[in-house]
């Protein structure tokens, strides 16, 4: 038997092999943020074979979409849905992981009534709004969301949580010295830096008793980017605030050039220059 099909023990769970499923952006919600019977079948033809399968991020504020059509996390009337679909995970012994970001300034540009906010109010270089540079408030607002989030995602039953530090989101956008050009105790140092997605995961460790796993990209592959050496110094920081597992994936969809990742605000045909 190969490593990857032994059982792996994260936290206070079991999973039954090392196979787990990254997010998948499916487009198969509503409007409203609902897990449809579409999502259902999606996830139930994956679960014979998973030790744990993460459905695509949840959104913490209908004003924090990705997607037109993604599934919701914001409140409570949510519960029953997100439910449902952790059961369908569980029919075959996979694990069901919540997978929690904040968009930041790479919220959907062309979602009505979408908000944009940032360590500052430097643009998304492949496009988007004017994001506005959080202060004190929208910081401990967006920390809250988080916590909220990962809250009902517990009583909904899934096993782990996931946040999302990578990828050139709303977490990263604090790490990154090329985005974050505060002069708060929220930029500047990598200490301060690094506060604001530590805060994020105390604040959820402090509520739920469910392990909780951190992606991160091991390499944003743009000269000003975080690199490795930065992601090793997050990993042990990470851990002593209480991270169950770190998913190591690459990338920064802001900047890195688009045959790694391409941005929804890119128009459709638009070549990388």
């Amino acid at each position: 038997m190969s490593l990857a099909s032994e059982e792996l023990v994260i936290g206070n769970r079991r999973l039954k092999n090392r196979f787990i499923m990254a997010p998948v952006k499916t487009g198969y919600g509503t409007k409203t943020g609902e897990v449809t019977d579409r999502h259902l079948q999606f996830y139930r033809r994956r679960n014979k074979y998973l030790g744990g399968i993460t459905p695509e991020p949840f959104y913490l504020h209908p004003t924090l979409r990705e997607l037109p059509v993604q599934i919701g996390i914001h409140n409570d009337n949510m519960i029953t849905g997100l439910r449902k679909l952790a059961d369908v995970i569980h029919e075959n012994g996979s694990l069901a992981i919540a997978h929690l970001n904040h968009p930041g300034r790479m919220a959907n540009p062309n979602i009505p009534g979408n908000q944009y906010l940032s360590s500052s109010d430097q643009v998304c270089a492949t496009g988007g709004k004017q994001p506005i540079a959080m202060d004190n408030e929208t910081i401990a607002d967006a920390q809250a969301l988080f916590q909220n989030a990962a809250v009902r995602a517990q009583e909904a039953g899934y096993d782990f949580i996931e946040l999302q530090f990578g990828h050139g989101y709303l977490i990263a956008q604090f790490l990154s010295e090329n985005v974050n050009n505060r002069a708060d105790r929220y930029g500047g140092s990598w200490e301060n830096r690094l506060r604001f997605g530590l805060e994020v995961l105390e604040r959820i460790k402090e509520t739920i008793s469910i392990p909780v796993m951190v992606r991160l990209s091991a390499d944003e592959i743009f000269p000003k980017g975080l690199k490795l050496d930065d992601m090793i110094r997050l990993s042990v920081a990470l851990e002593h605030k209480g991270a169950d597992a770190i998913h190591v994936s690459s990338g920064s969809v802001c900047e890195t050039p688009p045959w790694y990742f391409q941005h929804m605000s890119i128009p459709k045909g638009k070549t990388w220059e």
